[in-house]
């Protein structure tokens, strides 16, 4: 049972640690999701579903977690 337990501790952080690139997955990510929050925001303007206030403050605040 205990052998089970570290196969699948194993195979999670084989996963885990091959799944990101060699630059630094974690910053690649956080900016590729924040132009992907910023390009749903942008649709969501043209769509006319958000006032140029509310743009414009949400687009500042996606500026700011880069």
């Amino acid at each position: 049972m205990m052998m089970f337990g570290l196969i699948l501790l194993v195979i999670v952080a084989f996963y885990m640690f091959s799944s990101g690139n060699a630059r630094g997955s974690c910053c690649t990510n956080h900016q590729s999701q924040a132009h992907t929050l910023l390009n749903i925001l942008n649709d969501r303007y043209a769509r006319g579903e958000i006032n140029r206030e509310e743009y414009l403050e949400r687009k500042q605040e996606l500026s700011a977690q880069r």
